[in-house]
């Protein structure tokens, strides 16, 4: 199981969406999503590669651990 944690950031599901999104500053990185509110269960950490989680915010997420790791 994904650590879940009540960090600002973190894949969560909402309501209207088909898929869990990556949301940092109540926005989903993919650009398709808005939150209102604070998740009250948190945001789910660890589980990038679910197969329920949006493409979309799965590629940004690739991409920005790849940049991190290229910049050691």
């Amino acid at each position: 199981m994904a650590e879940v944690d009540k960090a600002k950031e973190g894949w969560t599901w909402t309501q209207g969406s088909r898929k869990w999104h990556y949301y940092r500053e109540k926005r989903a990185i993919c650009g398709g999503m808005l939150l209102f509110v604070h998740p009250s269960e948190g945001y789910e950490l660890g589980n990038n590669d679910s197969k329920d989680n949006c493409a979309a915010c799965k590629r940004r997420i690739a991409k920005e651990v790849a940049d991190q790791g290229a910049a050691k």
